[in-house]
């Protein structure tokens, strides 16, 4: 019989180790288990268990490992340091947070890192930042620790971001994220042709990051480089298949390819669209989290959440501020869940006074937010943002309430696991498009759009006073810059150049773009005079002067949403295209809910035909817009009212087939009975007592 090898825990620790080394961590781990169980005291091996259990998300068995460790050296620096680092992971920076502390007293750059971490882990900002500064000023060669702190600045504010930023990229010129990031900030500034000189860097410096690619896409956009633009786009969505695939991989590097709401002002088509939203829930939620306990009780009135950043001066409440006054307490306790800055505005105010209570979340972890949300018994929870500018997903994907809906923010599926429903209409998403979407689609009777109730709009300003001339067709386009394709503006070319005396009035675009604009309009024959620059304007002194077109011609890629209800309202026909996914859909689904779905077009070159027939024929216009004033005061798209009678009665069938233990699935909302909508649901009366701010 052969004599057993005698147990050498030096030499298996050092045959795992270079296992690890090689990715080979199955077996690392088990021949550095066999050295613990039989060297229990050999602090060493016990530790590089530990390092690798946390290398391959084994967190949990590692701290207790680590807890061993620290037992018996409680001044175990590296073993603490690890032991804040996987509670950390595990998401429980509060436990994490006084090892860190006492850590970072030594002004080690890491631990300096994981403290201001754990800070913005508990959405303690402002401790974060202060960590930042004192790891960027002590450690300024730390290039983490500049990356780091100027994430957390720029998440707050760009104006606030920019000077760290370029003390940064003085130091660390190197580094493509901290270019990439500077370039975004100049963008959300306004200041795209600064931008494209550090994006451009980004890309260069570190070609396999994708957020820079995104931004810089965005930036050719705003300066109306279509050359470019079209080049970069093709390269991306050849890359989009690739990234998914990487995303399935356990250990693969997750990053925001394109922000989901950056991506739908390109012409990726519905099921890219879906794609690049999942791997947005990926990225921004990360590892799945656990959902938090809740307790909900069988409902009188269902507990609706609406939890969303733009309770404030903003698109969100520009059309849907009147719905939350008029839900009918007997059927709808309203909860107004808010993450977003506090603008003191009339719009929070009012968001207080209108639901039955008002929860400021922004000051909570994602954690502690889902917690207090289930706590509110909320049965019905509404996402109104997902994943634009201060949402919060991780609130959601902790699944605080039984049933789950995305509504209005997001102009695309969300993508998410945890969203069971998204509100839609039969017109914005029809029956060829369901795959686009991985959330159940509740179908709304009219449009999914709510707005304000109509109001007779006053007489606009003189043209002259608005710099248009006295004569001639006026068509307009108010929509954003961003939505501004090559494929748009060649069809407004194409209009303008058969109706005689015809302008554009246009949102002024950046500075740098309108050279580029004139360009384009000569090379299809148009004096670039026709092209009238509208100034910014407050919203209100913007809606004063809408009237004064004749026509909206909207945009072809993503077309105008809260801008269409603007021109309506305002007694502007507007002509669009039936597009191939919902952003490119949502003024058809305004036309149809006021009236005028002959003026949605098939196809690009139908609505140019279209545009140009009524330009060459003024009487026919103005039939058209007398037509869609006498349909303004009874049209379901300004009805509030009826809107939010046709919200319960989705609530109550997506709560029905929750309490009978049915899985989500497509519903279609019936419209309210008429004698119902005349009444209203709650006729606007805001009573002050209903709502408190907390």
């Amino acid at each position: 019989m052969a004599a057993m090898t005698p147990p050498n825990p030096d030499r298996d620790m050092a045959k795992a180790v270079s296992l690890a080394q090689s990715g080979k961590w199955r077996q690392a781990i088990a021949i550095m288990e066999k050295v613990v169980a039989t060297a229990p005291g050999y602090g060493a091996a016990r530790y590089n268990l530990a390092l690798m259990l946390l290398q391959t998300g084994r967190h949990g068995e590692a701290v207790a490992h680590l807890d061993h460790i620290l037992a018996r050296e409680p001044a175990h620096g590296a073993a603490r340091f690890s032991k804040a680092k996987a509670l950390l992971a595990m998401n429980r920076a509060a436990e994490a947070l006084p090892l860190l502390d006492d850590l970072a007293r030594s002004g080690d750059p890491e631990c300096l890192l994981a403290l201001g971490n754990a800070y913005r882990r508990l959405n303690r900002l402002e401790e974060a930042a202060v960590v930042g500064a004192r790891l960027t000023a002590t450690s300024p060669g730390y290039l983490p620790g500049h990356v780091n702190y100027c994430q957390l600045l720029a998440g707050q504010s760009p104006e606030q971001a920019l000077p760290a930023l370029e003390r940064a990229v003085a130091l660390h010129p190197g580094s493509g994220e901290l270019a990439a990031m500077t370039g975004h900030c100049l963008l959300r500034l306004g200041r795209p042709a600064d931008a494209l000189v550090h994006l451009r860097r980004a890309v260069t410096i570190a070609p396999t990051l994708s957020a820079p690619k995104g931004h810089l896409l965005r930036t050719y956009r705003e300066l109306a480089d279509w050359d470019e633009e079209e080049k970069l786009f093709a390269a991306l969505r050849a890359e989009l298949p690739d990234h998914v695939a990487r995303l399935r991989s356990p250990s693969a590097d997750r990053q925001l390819f394109l922000a989901t709401q950056d991506a739908i002002f390109f012409p990726f088509d519905g099921p890219e669209i879906r794609q690049i939203a999942q791997s947005e829930a990926a990225f921004r939620v990360g590892e799945k989290v656990r959902p938090v306990p809740r307790s909900v009780q069988a409902p009188g009135p269902l507990t609706i959440g609406y939890l969303s950043p733009d309770f404030r001066e903003h698109a969100t409440m520009h059309l849907a501020g009147d719905i939350f006054g008029h839900h009918r307490p007997d059927r709808v306790a309203a909860i107004a869940y808010s993450t977003g800055p506090d603008d003191g505005s009339d719009w929070r105010a009012r968001m207080a006074r209108d639901c039955r209570a008002f929860v400021d979340l922004s000051a909570l972890t994602d954690d502690e937010a889902a917690r207090r949300i289930a706590a509110d018994g909320v049965h019905i929870l509404v996402d109104m943002s997902v994943y634009t500018r201060h949402a919060r997903p991780g609130i959601a994907a902790r699944r605080p309430a039984p049933v789950q809906v995305a509504w209005l923010g997001l102009a695309a599926t969300s993508g998410a696991p945890w969203m069971d429903y998204v509100l839609v209409d039969k017109v914005l998403v029809p029956p060829e498009h369901r795959s686009h979407f991985s959330e159940s689609l509740a179908y709304l009777p009219h449009s999914y759009q709510p707005n304000l109730a109509w109001t007779p709009p006053a007489p606009p300003a003189p043209r002259d006073a608005l710099g248009l001339p006295a004569t001639g067709i006026v068509f307009c386009s108010f929509n954003g810059h961003r939505k501004l394709d090559r494929a748009s503006f060649q069809s407004w070319m194409a209009v303008l150049a058969a109706v005689e005396g015809s302008v554009l009035w246009m949102l002024a675009p950046p500075d740098a773009a309108i050279p580029r604009l004139e360009a384009a309009a000569r090379a299809a024959g148009i004096d670039p005079g026709r092209l009238i620059w509208a100034p910014p304007l407050p919203r209100g002194d913007h809606l004063a002067r809408l009237g004064a077109a004749d026509l909206f011609l909207d945009s072809l890629t993503c077309g105008a949403h809260t801008t269409a209800a603007d021109c309506l309202r305002a007694g502007v026909p507007l002509l669009t295209v039936a597009g191939n996914r919902l952003a490119s859909r949502v003024a058809a689904s305004a036309l149809s809910a006021t009236g005028l779905e002959d003026l949605i077009a098939p196809t690009p070159s139908a609505m140019v035909e279209l545009a140009i027939a009524l330009g060459r024929a003024p009487d026919r216009l103005n039939n058209i817009r007398a037509r869609l004033s006498s349909f303004l005061p009874t049209a379901p798209l300004f009805d509030p009212a009826r809107f939010a009678l046709s919200l319960e009665a989705g609530y109550r069938t997506m709560w029905d087939r929750h309490a009978q233990r049915r899985k989500p699935a497509d519903i279609e909302i019936a419209a309210p009975h008429p004698e119902e909508a005349c009444k209203g649901a709650g006729g606007g009366h805001h009573d002050p007592s209903r709502g408190r701010p907390t």
